[in-house]
């Protein structure tokens, strides 16, 4: 009976002496609620993200050296470019990997890519097909395909 008794003032005695780790298992106070809140943070923080895949043509091109490829992340609302890698190339299919933080999809809304073969300031080939960016967190993989610009 008196271990009974006891027990609480213990208890409320190692908790006033600043003690940090539980009575009753010995593990540190507050472990879980802290695990907890941090994974809840890591998921609510920004994560790289990265889109790869090819860019292709139907028709026979002749590539020349100032053509040069486009690949965009856009909001597929408003058009807008998020992010965008440029650079030559020589030939089809052609290869591309976009980095970009989930943070920079603002809105929420649908996001997808769009290619484009240029020279100079002209557009060749575009995409005409919508490509959607894929849910996932993980690394995708898309395959574009152009078509000769009007």
């Amino acid at each position: 009976m008196k271990t009974k008794a006891l027990f609480p003032v213990l208890f409320l005695a190692a908790l006033a002496a600043g003690c940090s780790h539980c009575p009753l298992c010995g593990g540190e106070w507050g472990a879980a609620a802290r695990a907890r809140l941090a994974a809840e943070e890591a998921a609510r923080a920004p994560r790289p993200r990265a889109v790869s895949g090819t860019v292709s043509c139907p028709d026979r091109v002749t590539v020349l050296p100032t053509y040069r490829v486009r690949v965009k992340l856009v909001d597929l609302r408003t058009g807008e470019t998020i992010v965008a890698k440029e650079e030559g190339f020589s030939g089809f299919p052609w290869m591309f990997r976009l980095d970009f933080d989930a943070k920079d999809l603002r809105g929420g809304g649908p996001h997808g890519l769009v290619a484009e073969v240029l020279s100079g300031d002209d557009v060749l080939y575009r995409t005409d097909t919508q490509y959607r960016l894929p849910e996932s967190d993980s690394a995708a993989s898309v395959d574009l395909v152009v078509t000769r610009s009007r």
